[in-house]
């Protein structure tokens, strides 16, 4: 004999039962006028504004009941699955952070200096996302006029980035700093407009873009980018070597070649 099973609708229950279970279904079903969710963000900032105004007129006792009741309602509507559905939207909403986040720790210098224009745009853009930032779009390419990856910074402002790619021996120079100023607010209106390399800038380009407000990240502050360091940390101090007699230096591994001939990719 074969056994019917009842199918299960996008919220993960049976016909006729919402999150909490048999009895309480008709509330969480599509259509229906309890989002547990709502309530819970609506709630929660309520019970503290309750809880500090029991702080200031000093009512130790009511506040040391509200918080226990508070503590017993959150713990009982978790136990019975009311709050499920709030945790499982928040790990759906933070899962494509860490999952660039992973991408961006897992990739080494020697993957990066192997890498394409193209995929070298995508690995700024998964470190991008991994530091919170918004709206995270590659749109490096033909006619991109130096915007390769555009997005908005946790705190609201645009963020333009032109990627650079280069061979081991060459440098970011003044003219592609100088068409890079020309570009980044002018034409995308960027609040914040930085340059990555995983090389190193020129004396001249640092002067320029000091001058011109933008940030550069050279293979030094990549290396500390892709070791975890918060974009945001990075902006507040410039990300690169600020002083043109430091603009050169590079890790004690690695070692710049006199030749300036090898190939490179935008």
């Amino acid at each position: 004999m074969s056994t019917i099973r009842p199918t299960i609708d996008d919220s993960g229950a049976a016909p006729g039962r919402g999150p909490l279970g048999r009895g309480l279904g008709r509330a969480a079903r599509p259509g229906g006028l309890v989002r547990y969710d709502r309530v819970f963000w609506w709630a929660a900032p309520t019970v503290c504004l309750v809880a500090a105004y029991c702080g200031v007129q000093q009512a130790w006792d009511l506040l040391a009941a509200i918080v226990v009741v508070a503590v017993l309602v959150i713990g009982a509507l978790y136990a019975c699955g009311g709050l499920r559905p709030v945790v499982r939207s928040e790990r759906r909403r933070w899962a494509p952070r860490t999952r660039a986040g992973s991408r961006a720790r897992a990739v080494s210098f020697a993957a990066v200096d192997a890498m394409t224009g193209a995929r070298f745009e995508e690995h700024v853009a998964e470190l991008c996302r991994r530091d919170a930032c918004l709206d995270v779009v590659v749109s490096g390419g033909a006619g991109d006029l130096g915007a390769d990856v555009v997005a908005r910074l946790p705190d609201g402002r645009s963020l333009v980035i032109q990627c650079k790619r280069l061979g081991r021996t060459r440098a970011v120079g003044s003219p592609d700093m100088q068409r890079f100023v020309g570009t980044a607010r002018p034409v995308h209106d960027a609040d914040v407009a930085v340059l990555v390399t995983n090389s190193r800038f020129t004396a001249p380009a640092r002067r320029l873009a000091r001058a011109q407000d933008i940030v550069t990240i050279d293979r030094r502050a990549l290396g500390r980018w892709m070791s975890g360091t918060d974009l945001s940390t990075m902006l507040l101090g410039g990300a690169g070597v600020p002083t043109d007699a430091a603009a050169a230096t590079v890790p004690s591994a690695e070692v710049w070649p006199e030749s300036t001939t090898a190939a490179h990719c935008d």
